[in-house]
């Protein structure tokens, strides 16, 4: 069972006693317990939503609980998570969902359940779980044209991946995307890679590429718009943690260019990047001669000892950090 379904049948006269969600994805999961949650009554939501999240959680309990008619108006929840479950704890359960309360439902949690237990078995043989997995990275291009599929969306497969390199992968905040492009552009305009540029703007991790070349080519206009970008998306402390980090990267990226196979640059496999990145630090390699790099690196460690050390607002450091490197790459 989709998600999607799921959100929309636990809200419905349709709910199920019992509900098996399978997957690690923080964001699929928080989708589903919300809408969980948002079936409860608010009145009586402390007497009919339960969470029972730790190992020790005593299972008759449970069961007693799930078996009790929920307080004035229903339905109850019950959300149940454990690392592992026991054969015993299941068998009872499977007991127990022969005649369960028509007024309750369970959803029971499990990252990874396999199909080593008969109870876990029986519901993937059926695909009656709800699918809590989180796509893999070769998988979520295609994912996440499905999902704009389902909201009207024409997007194309260049223009899914230029979303990701542009977002990241957290799922919640491509289908907030997503969202947005239902209403604007709509649902006749195909959106491919050219629309993506132009309607989304970069994430954090992305901005970050953006920010090597106008300190290296000291364009100080672009290079404090690219800042001002940065600034809105994250804390100056983190923020400069990230710079570094790209730099450091930088370094690697240019050691690896200057050993590689030369007929494999033009490819972004070879060093595990996505086409952006890869087109990105390769250009940043080729501006920045190693001296500067060095230099630049060995400034930004200072600016980052400075913020910890200095009681200076972090953002002027942050500031007077960029404008230095580029004041001094300007010169000759």
């Amino acid at each position: 069972m989709e998600l999607e379904r799921f959100v929309k049948e636990i809200a419905s006269p349709q709910r199920q006693p019992f509900y098996l969600l399978v997957g690690s994805n923080p964001d699929s999961l928080d989708i589903a317990i919300k809408a969980a949650k948002g079936v409860v009554s608010p009145g009586f939501f402390d007497f009919n939503y339960q969470s029972f999240k730790t190992e020790d959680a005593d299972w008759g309990q449970i069961l007693e609980d799930a078996g009790t008619g929920p307080f004035f108006q229903p339905p109850r929840i019950l959300v149940v998570k454990r690392e592992k479950y026991l054969v015993s704890e299941l068998e009872r359960l499977s007991q127990f969902l022969l005649k369960p309360n028509p007024d309750n439902t369970i959803l029971l949690i499990a990252e990874n359940p396999g199909d080593k237990l008969k109870f876990f078995k029986d519901i993937l043989d059926k695909n009656e779980e709800v699918d809590c997995r989180a796509p893999q990275k070769n998988e979520l291009p295609g994912w996440l044209m499905k999902k704009a599929t389902q909201k009207n969306v024409s997007l194309t497969l260049d223009g899914a991946k230029a979303m990701i390199d542009r977002l990241g992968e957290n799922l919640s905040q491509l289908l907030a995307e997503l969202d947005k492009f239902s209403l604007y552009p709509g649902p006749n305009v195909k959106l491919t890679a050219k629309e993506i540029a132009s309607l989304v703007s970069l994430g954090p991790t992305a901005i970050i590429y953006e920010l090597a070349e106008p300190l290296a080519n000291q364009t100080v206009a672009e290079m404090t718009e690219v800042l001002l970008d940065l600034e809105e998306n994250a804390e100056p402390f983190p923020l400069l943690h990230s710079v570094a980090s790209h730099f450091l990267k930088l370094i690697k990226f240019k050691l690896s260019l200057e050993t590689a196979n030369p007929e494999s640059l033009g490819s972004p496999t070879p060093l595990g990047l996505k086409p952006y990145y890869f087109s990105k630090l390769k250009a940043q390699a080729e501006i920045w001669s190693w001296p500067r790099l060095t230099w630049a690196v060995e400034t930004i460690q200072r600016a980052y000892r400075d913020m910890v050390t200095v009681s200076t607002d972090k953002a002027v450091i942050l500031e007077e950090l960029t404008i230095n490197i580029a004041t001094r790459l300007a010169r000759p």
